[in-house]
């Protein structure tokens, strides 16, 4: 008797975490870019973000480098970058992307190529547009 509450409660939690695991898709028509579709591929052990190329194919949004590193809280994601090329200026910030409320934020600091970030200036902002897909 007991095996069987058991086993329910472990089937449960399985299908609730199956269903909160799932991808989740928007679309964000961001000033200078066009239109961008990303996926929030929420895994059990880890997620990813991926974002729609021209070609039509998923690529990982933010990967792992030097530049910039990727952070989750619930149903968002932070990509931190540090001297990464921005329309041809130099950029440290976060782009955040909110899949809960279907937003889309960047915030930084620019410099011309060449100086560093104490040289930078602060106030660039840009937000988007999104819509659940």
């Amino acid at each position: 008797m007991l095996n069987k509450y058991f086993l329910a409660l472990l089937i449960t939690i399985f299908s609730c975490t199956a269903a909160m695991a799932a991808q989740t898709e928007i679309v964000c028509k961001i000033k200078g870019s066009g239109q961008k579709v990303f996926l929030l591929d929420g895994g059990f052990w880890s997620s990813k973000v991926f974002y729609r190329t021209s070609s039509g194919k998923f690529r990982e949004w933010c990967p792992e480098t030097k530049e910039q590193n990727l952070k989750f809280g619930k149903k968002s994601a932070i990509c931190k970058f540090s001297g990464a090329r921005l329309r041809g200026r130099l950029a440290w910030g976060e782009t955040t992307i909110d899949f809960a409320n279907a937003t889309w934020k960047k915030r930084y600091r620019h410099a011309k190529l060449g100086q560093t970030a104490k040289e930078s200036q602060p106030g660039g902002r840009e937000n988007a547009v999104c819509k659940r897909k």
